[in-house]
């Protein structure tokens, strides 16, 4: 069997993505009377700040595009779902910003669009061979899902399309999970079984912005005006990796995706249809952060003149809760105020599966994971400890000055401003444009 998969270049509104919906098979098996979910890529939200969602976030140009589509032939029901997992909770939930800072309200007035937060909502188990995991009874009651993801790397999972995508529908025990420290089952194994738990009807790759090293905007986005779209899920992110330079049959979770389903892993199913060719549309694109080159130190760090210091690279194993406090983590080595000395003999460990390097005189576990594995291991000479799932922020800061990390007075206020570094990349740039991401 031949599965299609729409691939052209994004031109123009409504136009470039009704083209890539009609060469993939349309709409057919939507009626007046469908109830339809659309599940974007909106994993995260900076109220009040300003930064690059190129790359990072499904545009708001087509999540309308698709909208309007939608309601030309005749559907009344749509509902826009996601599940952003909330490290601080505020008054309003990171949907609602999104929504607010986006202007997807004004899908609500325009074409009677409905949100729902996946996390604010009920889940049923679902198994797909020997995994079970909890996922949203509503898109689970849903008569027809359009999955629209963004085109990018991940540094966890080299990349991030509809497989991944679908990963933001479950409850948070279950994402967690999915980060299982045994490396039979870990992140891709997990995320290999999410096709047979849920199947979308309709999956578009948004790839207007690309990025690299993504999934965040720490990451480098590009213009690259592309469009996949198609009916079978797994043949859309084979062609997705492909498109960002990876052979799908390197991308371990694609793989056993592909085989789960008594499908080749390479591209020999897949009939491409448009203009564009896969294989040399866009530069190869980048998934990881270097190590240097003895491993015990990210490469930036190294170009920073960091010393004294032991950073493993981040693994499978680190969720999202650790993952949010790395960043807090990161940021203090490159603005602590003593940076320019040797670090006092600091290991840093982070997710569920690393251990101490007998010799250091600091060890730091970073999250309740590390806490728990090795909180008393006997190869630690000066145990730090941040714990809490998710890690906690105060915890941190105070494990910084008994390290002896000197952190600016106003390091919590310069983390806010974080962000606007990222931006100045695209400045005067003016492919990147921000109108792409708030509906007008």
């Amino acid at each position: 069997m031949m599965y299609d998969v729409a691939v052209v270049n994004y031109e123009r509104p409504l136009e470039s993505l009704r083209k890539a919906v009609d060469l993939a098979g349309g709409l057919g098996g939507v009626s007046r009377d469908s109830k339809v979910f659309i599940k974007p890529n909106f994993c995260l939200w900076h109220e009040g700040v300003d930064f690059p969602k190129y790359g990072v976030l499904t545009t708001a140009r087509m999540i309308e595009d698709i909208v309007i589509l939608l309601r030309e032939h005749g559907v009344k029901d749509i509902t826009i779902l996601e599940g952003v997992i909330e490290i601080e909770r505020g008054p309003e939930s990171v949907l609602q910003l999104v929504a607010k800072g986006m202007g997807l309200d004004i899908l609500a007035e325009r074409y009677g669009v409905k949100m729902i937060d996946v996390l604010k909502g009920s889940f049923a188990r679902v198994t797909a061979g020997d995994v079970t995991l909890s996922v949203n009874r509503d898109l689970l009651d849903a008569d027809y899902v359009i999955n629209m993801p963004v085109l990018k790397t991940h540094t966890q999972a080299m990349v991030s399309f509809g497989i991944k995508n679908l990963k933001g529908v479950l409850n948070i025990a279950s994402r967690k999970k999915c980060h299982n420290a045994d490396r039979s089952i870990d992140l891709d194994y997990h995320l290999a079984k999410l096709p047979g738990m849920l199947s979308p009807s309709l999956t578009i790759l948004d790839g207007i912005y690309t990025l690299e090293r993504g999934p965040l905007y720490t990451g480098r986005a590009h213009r690259s005006n592309i469009i996949v779209a198609s009916k079978d899920l797994i043949s859309a992110d084979k062609v997705g990796a492909t498109i960002l330079g990876f052979a799908p049959e390197t991308i371990p979770y694609i793989a056993l995706a592909a085989k789960d389903n008594g499908r080749p892993t390479d591209l020999s199913d897949v009939n491409i249809r448009g203009e564009v060719d896969i294989k040399t549309a866009l530069k190869p694109h980048k998934w990881e952060f270097e190590q240097n080159e003895s491993g015990d130190l990210p490469l930036f760090f190294e170009r920073a003149g960091i010393k004294g210091l032991t950073y493993p690279q981040a693994d499978k194993t680190m969720c999202t809760y650790c993952s949010a406090l790395i960043y807090y983590v990161i940021w203090g080595i490159l603005m602590a105020e003593n940076r320019d000395r040797p670090f006092d003999d600091i290991e840093i460990l982070h997710g569920k599966v690393y251990e101490p390097t007998e010799g250091h005189k600091h060890t730091l576990l970073v999250g309740q994971c590390q806490v728990k594995k090795n909180g008393e291991n006997q190869l630690i000479n000066h145990c730090v400890k941040v714990k809490g799932c998710p890690p906690s922020k105060r915890d941190l800061l105070e494990a910084y000055r008994e390290l002896g990390i000197e952190l600016p007075d106003n390091f919590m206020d310069l983390m806010v401003k974080i962000p606007d570094i990222f931006v100045r990349r695209y400045v005067d740039q003016p492919e990147f444009d921000e109108a792409f991401y708030r509906i007008q």
